[in-house]
């Protein structure tokens, strides 16, 4: 028997057990509209009848009134308006005998009808003669002779009237029971034609369902990898035809397990088993940047894969430095590796926020074809966390240097202003060199200190729109004469741009500060420093500082903007902290910073702005609290140019 005939049985015993209580309710419901009819053709006109003659006898009493004073005609009217109602109200009465009595009910109405009759014309016809001659002789001879036999009349018709009630209330009760008889034996009928439905239905799902089930544990045993696992056959129904087919299927998937397209399969497998598994989030994109894979680490950010695959990676990256990254990698098909605090992406997992850098690689077949791009976020929420208790300390160990080191400062001054008398040229020249120390110590004190402010986000940007043009003239004036006093010569090449950045001015002219002393410093005398801007097509304003000194060696060149890094053989002038301040800085305003140098030729720092229109837009720039941890993770990549 097919699964459909199964079915259509169960629903038809179903359909003949509605028919058969339709039936027996329909039957009886026409049986309780007999029993209601019977009783009002029975009883009912009966008692309207009897109500009939009552209202009619009380009409024709009345008639004798009129007639009393003097309205012998409307009296007379009256009587044959309603003996003509009395007589047909009698006479259905007298054609509706139904009950034991009525009959002799209705005799004696019938003859007491006609001795009334009788006696009150006999009554008006002295009436009209004059016969009665006053009033209260009259009323007295009607109320002696005519008032016993009306009384005795509207008695029989009283008599009629609750023969024929009491006959309805007893009908109407025997109805009652036998409706209420009725009513349990159809609830009853009712109950078991459901518990009867309710047990097959539940013989026939169990019936359907139980191989079902059998067939989801073999599924779910073969998705496990139990490609050995087989469904029972029970049946030959549409269930057990499934069960066989399925059982092919098994065969052939342990066929293709055994063959090199299940090996593949495996290798697929295990690979997506390994993404899912990795701690930090992943993002795999097609060649178009749409996503093709998130693992579980990137859906606790980015939702769920079902819900991104096939979305450009714009539209569900919470933060631009992603889709930008993605897009460089597929353009240039190089690595894009984000180094230093402006490629830390803070996002918010379960609630709280976490450090990311940005890791973009391209993927390539075996001829070299672009495949797409994988997109890991290195969590270095720890990292960041140690770096902001560095520079804590720094800054705490910094600020209480600061006293004693002024108090020996002080005590070297007023030695070599003579507080403690002449000094012999000795002990100047070992003064001297005390002082120069403690003024190098201050500085690198002073650099310290600043900055731990601004990795610790202490310093606070104040960006407003300035002039490209303005904003660097204005740095490179102040230090023009320290730099000429050097034999150097400063030029300055802003004519081509117009454009306005958002930047703090005090923080840009001291990166320009840094960058030209930094020259300074390594540009011999009748060398030459020069600054320039250039408008780039990317919605950003690039700054050139370039110089023709001996140049940077290409070993220090990844670690030039690290802390105390200084370039050997060259005259130390500072502590090694200008480069990492001015990344900071510029970072901070949402630009990047580059060297490029070549020995004996000389070097070129570049730093970008946005440009006003573009960075009013973003969110107000702040200096981040995290300093790149390449030093602790051994070494970091190249630098890419700006």
């Amino acid at each position: 028997m097919s699964l459909r005939t199964k079915l259509l049985l169960g629903y038809m015993i179903f359909v003949a057990a509605l028919v058969v209580l339709g039936v027996w309710s329909a039957w009886h419901l026409r049986e309780m509209g007999g029993v209601s009819r019977r009783i009002i053709s029975n009883n009912y006109d009966s008692v309207v009848a009897a109500q009939e003659m009552k209202e009619s006898l009380e009409r024709q009493d009345s008639a004798a009134l009129f007639a009393l004073a003097g309205q012998s005609e409307r009296a007379a009217a009256q009587l044959r308006e309603h003996r003509a109602l009395f007589d047909a109200a009698f006479a259905k009465a007298a054609n509706n005998i139904t009950e034991p009595g009525e009959r002799e009910v209705i005799e004696s109405i019938s003859r007491d009808r006609d001795a009334y009759d009788e006696l009150f014309d006999a009554f008006l016809d002295k009436v009209g003669r004059g016969a009665v001659e006053q009033e209260t002789r009259a009323r007295d001879e009607y109320f002696a002779r005519l008032e016993p036999r009306f009384n005795r009349l509207r008695a029989d018709c009283e008599a009629l009237l609750q023969l024929n009630q009491r006959a309805m209330l007893a009908k109407s009760e025997r109805a009652a029971g036998v409706a209420r008889r009725w009513f349990l034996a159809t609830l009853l009928i009712a109950g078991a034609l459901v518990g009867a439905g309710l047990a097959l239905a539940f013989f026939l799902a169990a019936r359907i369902v139980r191989p079902l089930r059998e067939l989801t544990a073999t599924t779910a045993r073969i998705a496990r990898g139990d490609l050995e696992a087989r469904a029972r056959v029970v049946s030959n129904d549409e269930v057990g035809v499934l069960a066989a087919e399925y059982n092919r299927m098994a065969e052939a998937l342990r066929q293709l397990r055994r063959s090199d397209l299940g090996e593949l399969l495996v290798a697929r497998q295990t690979t997506e088993a390994a993404i899912d598994s990795l701690y930090d989030p992943l993002l795999v994109t097609d060649a178009n940047g749409c996503i093709v894979r998130l693992n579980k680490a990137a859906e606790e950010i980015f939702g769920a894969e079902s819900e991104n695959a096939g979305r450009h990676v714009e539209e569900i990256a919470r933060a631009r430095p992603i889709a930008f990254a993605v897009a460089e990698a597929l353009n240039s098909r190089r690595p894009v590796a984000g180094e230093g605090a402006a490629s830390v992406l803070p996002l918010s997992v379960d609630g709280a926020e976490r450090a990311f850098r940005l890791r973009t690689t391209p993927m390539r077949d075996g001829d070299r074809g672009l495949l797409g791009a994988v997109t890991l976020l290195e969590d270095i929420t720890h990292l960041r966390e140690i770096d902001r208790l560095k520079s804590e300390f720094i800054s705490t160990a910094s600020h209480e240097l600061r006293t004693p080191l002024t108090s020996v400062q002080m005590g070297v001054h007023l030695l070599l202003e003579g507080a403690a008398g002449e000094l012999a040229a000795k002990q100047r020249e070992v003064l001297e060199a005390c002082r120069e120390e403690c003024e190098r110590l201050e500085r690198l004190m002073r650099g310290l200190l600043d900055l731990s402010r601004i990795e610790s986000g202490a310093e606070r940007l104040h960006p407003a729109p300035l002039r490209a043009v303005s904003l660097i003239r204005d740095a490179t004036e102040r230090l023009r004469p320290q730099v000429e006093s050097k034999g150097i010569v400063l030029r300055v090449d802003a004519a081509p741009c117009a454009s306005s950045v958002l930047a703090d001015r005090e923080q840009i002219e001291r990166v320009v500060t840094n960058l030209i002393t930094n020259s300074v410093r390594h540009t011999p005398r009748g060398g030459e420093i020069r600054v320039g801007i250039a408008e780039r097509g990317n919605g950003t304003v690039a700054f050139m500082v370039s110089d023709t000194g001996c140049g940077i060696p290409p070993e220090y060149l990844p670690r030039i903007f690290d802390k105390f890094v200084q370039v050997p053989g060259v005259e130390s002038g500072g502590a090694g902290l200008g480069l990492a301040i001015s990344e900071r800085i510029v970072e901070a305003h949402g630009g990047r910073i580059s060297a490029q140098s070549e020995v004996g030729r000389g070097s070129t720092f570049t730093f970008t702005l946005p440009v006003a229109l573009e960075a009013s837009k973003s969110a107000e720039p702040r200096f981040e609290s995290f300093d790149d941890s390449r030093n602790e993770r051994g070494g970091g990549s190249q630098r890419k140019q700006t």
